[in-house]
């Protein structure tokens, strides 16, 4: 009675734990990596049980079945956690390779020698184990909880590999039936108890890790523009103006503001509005670098933070960004009309606070307003020169038009911009 219920501690527990990890899944069915971690734990809890409960485990096909469900349950564990770094795995190599094992299993002579299959089946696991803490250990991440699971992972793969070897050396050649009664088998079962609940638990915490991080993301993040939220952004680019003085580069900041945006609203709509914002927002994540940072900070209002930058490259950058906008077929407006946006650009000069940097910037990018919206205007320590440059701005197909108010006036400059530069 007591090695049948022994028998239930790693399927008793597998279940459990595939319950616990599905009921997260339905709570938040973004965690795909949650299922292979379910799968796992289902197959693996399915394996134990047969092997232990099976009258004749000596049996071909019993013992395929076992190496099968086992080696698939590793397969999956190993992809979920790759998964949830964002590495690719070579899931079909692997799978082949397991498909190979399963036909040595079935080779090899259950009924006098256990050493062939128990070798084979959890060698390939420690194999599929070692590439997968390689894998993620590729992934680079810094934070704790990844590095537990590397090393755990690497952990487990060792003892595959140890484990059958020691059985092997430290026994009498025996059979699958009697192997089952063996204090090899007994090991088997509470290692594998123990690490469950260890994999288990920095499964978990991973999650929860996860979990916290997004919620995090989704507080500092502007849902509509997928930038930065204004205090979040503030935040990031007054640490990253001490750390730009800390380490002597050149910061830029640039402010931009969409051309007559309550005219958007009002003439097409709040969903052509919130599209154009959806609309903007992707263009400056694409155009920024991964040092750089940038933030909605307004109603229409945007603002980069350009990292070891200075502010002709800033204003390059501004210009790129205006020209991208107004290329850019605008959901729900019309065809012939395009929505246009104006910058101010100013580099961070020696002392000077996140404040200061931001109302130069703000002052250039009102003076980009009055000089008749859709520009660029450099603030910069110099005097004042206005200059137009024909090789950078991107003029607007001849067969659309700026988007005009009820005054009737333009909102860009109809055929190209110009960069002014001034005190």
């Amino acid at each position: 009675m007591s090695d049948q219920i022994v028998g239930l501690i790693n399927p008793g527990m597998s279940l459990i734990f595939a319950a616990g990890g599905f009921a997260l899944w339905l709570r938040d069915r973004s965690l795909i990596y949650v299922l292979g971690y379910v799968l796992s734990a289902v197959l693996i809890g399915f394996s134990f049980a047969i092997n232990h409960y099976t009258q004749d485990p000596g049996q071909r096909g019993v013992q395929m079945l076992v190496a099968a469900l086992s080696i698939t349950a590793v397969i999956s564990l190993v992809w979920s956690m790759c998964h949830r770094l964002g590495q690719r795995t070579p899931l079909l190599l692997w799978l082949a390779g397991g498909l190979c094992t399963v036909v040595l299993v079935f080779f090899a002579d259950h009924g006098r020698d256990v050493s062939a299959s128990l070798l084979a089946v959890n060698c390939y696991c420690g194999v599929v184990m070692v590439m997968g803490a390689q894998i993620m250990a590729m992934a680079g991440s810094r934070q704790l909880v990844d590095r537990l699971l590397v090393w755990i992972f690497a952990i487990v793969a060792v003892q595959f590999f140890v484990r059958p070897i020691t059985i092997i050396m430290l026994s009498d050649t025996m059979s699958t039936a009697e192997y089952r009664g063996s204090a090899g088998h007994a090991v088997l079962v509470v290692t594998a108890a123990m690490f469950t609940l260890v994999l288990t638990a920095a499964i978990l915490a991973a999650t929860i890790s996860d979990q916290i991080r997004a919620v995090r993301h989704s507080a500092r993040t502007d849902e509509m523009s997928g930038l930065l939220r204004r205090s979040a952004f503030e935040e990031e680019a007054r640490s990253c103006i001490v750390k730009a003085r800390a380490e002597n580069r050149t910061v830029s900041l640039v402010v931009a503001d969409i051309d007559h945006f309550k005219q958007v609203n009002d003439q097409w709509g709040h969903p052509t509005g919130d599209a154009a914002i959806r609309s903007f927002g992707g263009i400056i994540s694409g155009a920024i670098r991964p040092g750089d940072l940038a933030g909605r900070i307004g109603g229409e209002e945007f603002c980069i933070v350009a990292w070891n930058c200075p502010g002709s490259a800033a204003g390059n950058l501004a210009e790129r960004l205006r020209g991208a906008l107004v290329a850019q077929a605008m959901e729900g407006m019309d065809a012939d009309s395009m929505l246009t946006a104006s910058f101010g650009v100013a580099e961070l000069r020696d002392g000077e606070s996140y404040d200061a940097i931001y109302t130069r910037a703000d002052a250039a990018l009102y003076r980009a307003k009055k000089q008749g919206r859709n520009r660029v205007v450099v603030e910069q320590d110099t005097a004042a020169v206005a200059a137009t440059v024909s090789e950078l701005p991107v003029a607007p197909p001849t067969d659309r038009k700026a988007h005009r108010g009820s005054t009737g006036r333009s909102a860009g400059l109809g055929r190209g911009a110009a960069i002014a530069h001034g005190a």
